[in-house]
Protein backbone atom coordinates (compact mmCIF):
# COMPACT_ATOMS: atom_id res chain seq x y z
CA UNK A 1 0.00 0.00 0.00
CA UNK A 2 1.71 3.45 -0.79
CA UNK A 3 2.56 5.84 1.62
CA UNK A 4 0.75 9.14 2.02
CA UNK A 5 2.31 10.68 4.84
CA UNK A 6 4.08 14.19 3.91
CA UNK A 7 8.00 14.07 2.70
CA UNK A 8 9.77 15.79 6.20
CA UNK A 9 11.02 18.70 4.41
CA UNK A 10 10.90 21.35 6.62
CA UNK A 11 11.24 21.65 10.59
CA UNK A 12 15.48 21.41 10.99
CA UNK A 13 16.23 24.75 9.01
CA UNK A 14 18.64 25.69 11.92
CA UNK A 15 20.58 22.67 12.64
CA UNK A 16 20.69 21.79 8.82
CA UNK A 17 22.08 25.43 7.84
CA UNK A 18 24.53 24.58 10.93
CA UNK A 19 25.32 21.52 9.32
CA UNK A 20 26.34 22.41 5.96
CA UNK A 21 28.45 25.29 6.38
CA UNK A 22 30.81 23.28 8.17
CA UNK A 23 33.82 22.37 6.26
CA UNK A 24 34.11 18.59 5.44
CA UNK A 25 35.09 16.78 2.44
CA UNK A 26 32.94 15.53 0.14
CA UNK A 27 34.61 12.15 0.47
CA UNK A 28 36.30 10.27 3.26
CA UNK A 29 38.80 8.34 0.75
CA UNK A 30 41.07 10.70 -0.87
CA UNK A 31 40.47 10.19 -5.25
CA UNK A 32 43.32 8.33 -6.18
CA UNK A 33 43.85 9.39 -10.10
CA UNK A 34 46.60 11.26 -11.47
CA UNK A 35 44.94 14.67 -12.27
CA UNK A 36 48.37 16.32 -13.28
CA UNK A 37 49.01 13.70 -16.03
CA UNK A 38 45.48 14.71 -17.62
CA UNK A 39 45.12 16.57 -20.70
CA UNK A 40 41.17 16.75 -20.67
CA UNK A 41 38.70 15.40 -18.54
CA UNK A 42 34.66 15.65 -18.56
CA UNK A 43 32.21 14.44 -15.75
CA UNK A 44 29.09 12.75 -15.77
CA UNK A 45 25.43 13.73 -13.89
CA UNK A 46 22.66 11.77 -14.03
CA UNK A 47 19.36 13.41 -13.84
CA UNK A 48 16.67 11.22 -12.43
CA UNK A 49 13.40 12.66 -11.55
CA UNK A 50 9.54 11.89 -11.70
CA UNK A 51 6.61 14.26 -10.62
CA UNK A 52 4.10 13.72 -7.98
CA UNK A 53 0.69 14.02 -9.65
CA UNK A 54 -2.87 14.18 -7.82
CA UNK A 55 -4.03 11.14 -9.46
CA UNK A 56 -4.43 8.29 -6.69
CA UNK A 57 -7.51 6.40 -6.25
CA UNK A 58 -9.52 9.68 -4.05
CA UNK A 59 -7.49 12.39 -6.30
CA UNK A 60 -4.55 12.06 -3.87
CA UNK A 61 -0.73 12.93 -5.03
CA UNK A 62 1.08 9.66 -6.13
CA UNK A 63 4.22 9.69 -8.15
CA UNK A 64 4.24 9.82 -11.94
CA UNK A 65 6.22 6.81 -11.34
CA UNK A 66 3.14 5.08 -9.58
CA UNK A 67 0.40 6.19 -12.26
CA UNK A 68 2.67 4.60 -14.66
CA UNK A 69 2.95 1.11 -13.49
CA UNK A 70 -1.12 1.11 -12.56
CA UNK A 71 -1.57 2.39 -16.56
CA UNK A 72 0.46 -0.04 -18.29
CA UNK A 73 -1.01 0.17 -21.71
CA UNK A 74 -1.15 3.88 -21.61
CA UNK A 75 1.35 5.39 -24.12
CA UNK A 76 5.30 4.54 -23.11
CA UNK A 77 4.14 3.09 -19.72
CA UNK A 78 4.87 -0.40 -20.18
CA UNK A 79 8.38 1.62 -19.56
CA UNK A 80 7.84 2.00 -15.94
CA UNK A 81 9.53 -0.89 -14.30
CA UNK A 82 12.64 -0.58 -16.56
CA UNK A 83 12.42 3.08 -15.55
CA UNK A 84 12.85 2.08 -11.72
CA UNK A 85 15.74 -0.58 -12.49
CA UNK A 86 17.50 2.40 -14.26
CA UNK A 87 16.68 4.42 -10.96
CA UNK A 88 18.81 1.68 -9.00
CA UNK A 89 21.14 0.15 -10.79
CA UNK A 90 24.01 1.76 -10.12
CA UNK A 91 24.65 0.45 -6.65
CA UNK A 92 25.25 -2.95 -8.24
CA UNK A 93 27.60 -1.57 -11.76
CA UNK A 94 29.75 0.67 -9.36
CA UNK A 95 31.07 -1.75 -7.27
CA UNK A 96 31.85 -4.59 -10.55
CA UNK A 97 33.35 -2.06 -11.89
CA UNK A 98 35.40 -1.39 -9.04
CA UNK A 99 36.16 -4.93 -8.52
CA UNK A 100 37.34 -4.88 -12.17
CA UNK A 101 40.04 -2.00 -11.49
CA UNK A 102 38.24 0.48 -12.91
CA UNK A 103 37.78 3.73 -11.12
CA UNK A 104 34.39 4.94 -12.06
CA UNK A 105 33.15 8.31 -11.27
CA UNK A 106 29.54 9.78 -10.99
CA UNK A 107 27.19 12.52 -10.11
CA UNK A 108 24.10 11.76 -9.22
CA UNK A 109 21.01 14.31 -9.23
CA UNK A 110 18.24 12.96 -7.50
CA UNK A 111 14.95 15.38 -7.17
CA UNK A 112 12.92 15.41 -3.87
CA UNK A 113 9.41 14.20 -5.79
CA UNK A 114 11.39 11.45 -6.91
CA UNK A 115 12.63 10.49 -3.51
CA UNK A 116 9.17 10.94 -2.33
CA UNK A 117 7.59 8.21 -5.27
CA UNK A 118 9.92 5.57 -4.07
CA UNK A 119 8.72 6.25 -0.30
CA UNK A 120 4.73 6.60 -1.52
CA UNK A 121 5.69 3.25 -2.90
CA UNK A 122 7.47 1.54 -0.67
CA UNK A 123 10.39 0.54 -3.48
CA UNK A 124 12.64 -0.50 -0.48
CA UNK A 125 14.80 -2.07 -3.65
CA UNK A 126 15.42 1.57 -5.08
CA UNK A 127 16.14 3.26 -1.34
CA UNK A 128 18.09 0.37 -0.22
CA UNK A 129 20.39 0.88 -3.49
CA UNK A 130 20.10 4.81 -3.29
CA UNK A 131 21.30 4.44 0.70
CA UNK A 132 24.78 2.15 -0.39
CA UNK A 133 25.05 4.64 -3.17
CA UNK A 134 25.64 7.80 -0.37
CA UNK A 135 26.73 5.67 2.52
CA UNK A 136 29.20 3.27 1.99
CA UNK A 137 32.51 4.22 2.06
CA UNK A 138 33.62 1.96 -0.69
CA UNK A 139 31.68 3.63 -3.24
CA UNK A 140 31.98 7.43 -1.46
CA UNK A 141 35.16 8.39 -4.06
CA UNK A 142 32.97 7.02 -6.79
CA UNK A 143 29.69 8.94 -5.93
CA UNK A 144 28.91 12.83 -5.86
CA UNK A 145 25.67 13.58 -5.27
CA UNK A 146 24.13 17.17 -6.34
CA UNK A 147 21.72 18.84 -4.14
CA UNK A 148 18.57 20.83 -6.24
CA UNK A 149 15.13 21.34 -6.00
CA UNK A 150 13.38 19.23 -3.43
CA UNK A 151 10.02 20.40 -6.47
CA UNK A 152 11.54 20.50 -9.23
CA UNK A 153 11.06 23.93 -9.62
CA UNK A 154 12.35 26.48 -12.66
CA UNK A 155 14.27 29.12 -10.67
CA UNK A 156 13.31 31.71 -12.70
CA UNK A 157 9.04 30.96 -12.03
CA UNK A 158 9.41 30.18 -8.21
CA UNK A 159 8.86 33.14 -6.16
CA UNK A 160 12.14 34.37 -3.92
CA UNK A 161 11.52 33.59 -0.69
CA UNK A 162 10.60 30.01 -2.08
CA UNK A 163 13.99 29.93 -3.61
CA UNK A 164 15.67 29.12 -0.20
CA UNK A 165 12.87 26.94 1.01
CA UNK A 166 13.00 24.68 -2.18
CA UNK A 167 16.87 24.09 -1.64
CA UNK A 168 16.52 23.66 2.60
CA UNK A 169 13.50 21.05 1.83
CA UNK A 170 15.48 18.77 -0.49
CA UNK A 171 18.28 18.66 2.73
CA UNK A 172 15.92 17.69 4.97
CA UNK A 173 14.65 14.92 2.67
CA UNK A 174 17.96 13.70 2.10
CA UNK A 175 19.56 13.78 5.95
CA UNK A 176 16.26 12.01 6.66
CA UNK A 177 16.36 8.84 4.18
CA UNK A 178 20.17 9.03 4.17
CA UNK A 179 21.71 10.68 7.37
CA UNK A 180 23.39 13.97 8.44
CA UNK A 181 27.01 12.83 7.14
CA UNK A 182 25.83 11.85 3.91
CA UNK A 183 24.39 15.03 2.99
CA UNK A 184 27.08 16.99 4.39
CA UNK A 185 29.32 15.63 2.00
CA UNK A 186 26.64 16.89 -0.65
CA UNK A 187 29.01 20.01 -2.03
CA UNK A 188 27.80 20.63 -5.41
CA UNK A 189 23.86 21.87 -6.60
CA UNK A 190 22.12 21.00 -10.22
CA UNK A 191 19.47 23.38 -10.68
CA UNK A 192 16.19 21.92 -12.37
CA UNK A 193 16.80 22.51 -16.54
CA UNK A 194 19.96 23.74 -15.54
CA UNK A 195 18.19 27.20 -14.97
CA UNK A 196 19.88 30.21 -14.53
CA UNK A 197 17.10 32.99 -13.83
CA UNK A 198 17.88 36.50 -15.92
CA UNK A 199 16.59 38.85 -13.09
CA UNK A 200 19.78 40.27 -11.13
CA UNK A 201 17.82 40.32 -8.18
CA UNK A 202 16.39 36.68 -8.50
CA UNK A 203 19.54 35.62 -9.65
CA UNK A 204 21.40 37.49 -6.14
CA UNK A 205 19.09 35.88 -3.96
CA UNK A 206 19.79 32.32 -5.73
CA UNK A 207 23.28 32.38 -5.25
CA UNK A 208 23.24 33.50 -1.79
CA UNK A 209 20.38 31.37 -0.37
CA UNK A 210 22.88 28.52 -2.73
CA UNK A 211 26.08 29.78 -0.09
CA UNK A 212 23.59 29.88 2.79
CA UNK A 213 23.14 26.47 2.43
CA UNK A 214 25.98 25.19 2.45
CA UNK A 215 27.05 24.69 -1.35
CA UNK A 216 30.67 25.02 -2.94
CA UNK A 217 29.63 25.30 -6.53
CA UNK A 218 27.14 24.78 -8.88
CA UNK A 219 26.43 23.12 -12.32
CA UNK A 220 25.16 25.59 -15.47
CA UNK A 221 25.15 25.60 -19.09
CA UNK A 222 28.40 26.36 -20.88
CA UNK A 223 26.98 29.32 -22.93
CA UNK A 224 25.60 31.25 -19.39
CA UNK A 225 29.35 31.28 -18.77
CA UNK A 226 31.13 34.13 -20.32
CA UNK A 227 35.05 35.37 -20.04
CA UNK A 228 35.47 38.97 -18.56
CA UNK A 229 35.60 40.42 -22.22
CA UNK A 230 32.44 39.47 -22.83
CA UNK A 231 33.18 36.70 -24.81
CA UNK A 232 31.49 33.05 -24.46
CA UNK A 233 33.72 30.41 -23.26
CA UNK A 234 34.93 27.70 -25.52
CA UNK A 235 35.48 23.37 -24.70
CA UNK A 236 38.38 23.37 -26.95
CA UNK A 237 40.67 26.04 -28.71
CA UNK A 238 39.62 25.25 -32.50
CA UNK A 239 35.52 25.50 -32.04
CA UNK A 240 32.89 26.72 -29.77
CA UNK A 241 32.12 24.00 -27.11
CA UNK A 242 28.43 22.92 -25.57
CA UNK A 243 27.50 20.77 -22.54
CA UNK A 244 27.91 22.38 -18.97
CA UNK A 245 30.36 23.55 -16.73
CA UNK A 246 30.83 23.79 -12.72
CA UNK A 247 31.31 27.22 -11.51
CA UNK A 248 32.15 27.91 -7.71
CA UNK A 249 29.87 29.75 -5.60
CA UNK A 250 30.76 32.92 -4.31
CA UNK A 251 28.44 34.71 -1.52
CA UNK A 252 27.37 38.02 -3.21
Amino acid sequence: MPVTTTPPISGQEAEILALMQQRRPSSLTPHTAPLATLASAFACALHMHQPVIPAGAKGELISHLQYMLDHPGMADHHNAEPFAHCYRRLADMLPQLISEGCEPRIMLDYSGTLLWGFEQMDRQDILAALRRLACDPLLQPHVEWLGTFWGHAVASSTPVPDLKLQILAWQHHFAALFGREALQRVKGFSLPEMHLPNHPDTLHALVKALGDCGYRWLLVQEHSVENHDGRSRRCSSTGSGSGSAAQPIRRP
